[in-house]
């Protein structure tokens, strides 16, 4: 399934340059570029930049720390507006949509006609009635997954009642399907919400809680998912019990995660912390993002496992043109999102190698779309998909450390 993406991260800010030999934190910043922000920060850096850091890196009590500072300091300074917007997406990717809501309000009350902001307020005004998602317990089990037409699926309990679930990490939400919602006797909320995929199609959606969702022996509290069609994308084709998909809320509760090629899917797997500089996953809103190399050079790309297949995207074509120019095909590559599907003008080489979390991956054939709908498109290199990760024995993810790991 595609990525869905909701852009929250403002960008109110004018770009300055560097002078002096001091790193250009700035530009990085609005250039969303994370892991060289990581690299060029240090305790001189300004508060601004040393918080997206820590929140880039899922270090939630140095980035809650750090951007309510600046906050108190000086609340009506654009350098307050972007920290509210930090914290909003801190907030949303852990469930915490009340606090979401009020970091929109605050900041709607500085830019009343910010239609990003505007928008953004009809979903959380929805999300936000429910209470923050929790953990009851979350305790080290092995489960079996199954794979579906590319898809990986967990077995899941709610109110009693068995369910199998994708596991997308490019979701920004938890998806449930409205005959599903209705298999499990959930009251569907009404309201103005909407979802933009990875196409630049957006579709209705409505919400529902989840009082308890349990998976493994990880029981999450307060689960709130967006209820949509059962004629949308990925849910057409499934069986009435499978149409649901477990989003960032859900995963980054897991803490960390690794499934085998023999069918086992671990939760809460122990891990050594690491130094923030060796981590190699970042988020960018609600969406992780990884640093993988091809040849000697590293690219950013959307880690998206509730993607069947990945996609290059034009900067891939701009920092690699030369390459593509000697084996590189003109074409079209149709695209599908949650909402829709769209045909795109494409590159397609017979393969190339990307080492992701120090393993060697081919994809054969590699398609690199000339365009793309989001900003996301321009800055990062692609979104990978279950095509790559499928090729290891073993895949982990872990969001304590940051990391992704393949053997």
């Amino acid at each position: 399934m595609a990525n869905r993406a909701v852009v929250l991260l403002l960008g109110l800010s004018a770009c300055l340059a560097a002078s002096n030999g001091v790193p250009d934190w700035k530009a990085l910043y609005e250039g969303h570029r994370w892991f060289e922000l990581r690299d060029a920060v240090d305790r001189t850096a300004p508060a601004l930049y040393r918080g997206a850091v820590a929140c880039a890196f899922n270090d939630v009590t140095e980035c809650e720390k750090t951007l309510r500072s600046i906050i108190r300091s000086n609340p009506r300074s654009e350098d307050a507006a972007e920290a509210r917007g930090l914290l909003l997406n801190l907030y949303q990717r852990a469930g915490y949509f009340g606090r979401a809501l009020a970091e929109i309000d605050a900041l709607l009350a500085v830019y009343p006609d910010n239609d990003g902001l505007k928008s953004a307020r009809g979903l959380f005004a929805t999300l936000g009635r429910y209470p923050d998602q929790s953990v009851a317990t979350r305790q080290r089990s092995t489960i079996h997954y199954q794979m579906k037409a590319g898809n990986l699926f967990v077995p899941v309990s709610i109110r009693g009642r068995a369910g199998s679930y994708i596991v997308d990490t490019g979701a920004n939400f938890s998806l449930m399907s409205e005959s599903e919602a209705r298999r499990l006797g959930l009251a569907i909320l009404e309201g103005g919400a909407s979802v933009t995929d990875i196409t630049g199609g957006t579709m209705g959606a409505r919400t529902t809680l989840v009082d308890e969702l349990q998976v493994g022996a990880t029981r999450l509290r307060h689960v709130a998912f967006l209820v949509v069609s059962d004629q949308q994308q990925p849910f057409v084709d499934l069986a009435p019990d499978q149409r649901g998909v477990l989003g960032i809320p859900v995963l980054l509760a897991f803490e960390a995660f690794r499934w085998t090629a023999d069918g086992a899917f671990e939760i809460a797997v122990p891990s050594p912390r690491r130094h923030r500089r060796e981590a190699n996953v970042c988020f960018d809103g609600a969406m992780p993002v990884t640093e993988v190399h091809f040849g000697d050079r590293r690219v950013t790309m959307h880690l998206d496992t509730g993607a069947v297949a990945t996609h290059l995207w034009p900067r891939f074509a701009t920092d690699f043109a030369m390459f593509l120019s000697r084996s590189g095909v003109p074409g079209t590559k149709r695209v599908t999102g949650v909402g829709h599907s769209v045909d795109v003008a494409s590159i397609t080489v017979p393969e190339l190698t990307l080492r992701i979390g120090g393993l060697d991956t081919v994809l054969r054939p590699a398609h690199v779309l000339a365009t793309h709908s989001t900003a996301a498109g321009q800055r990062d290199h692609g979104n990978l998909g279950m095509d790559l990760l499928g090729q290891a024995r073993s895949v982990m993810i872990d969001f304590r450390s940051m990391s992704l790991a393949l053997k």
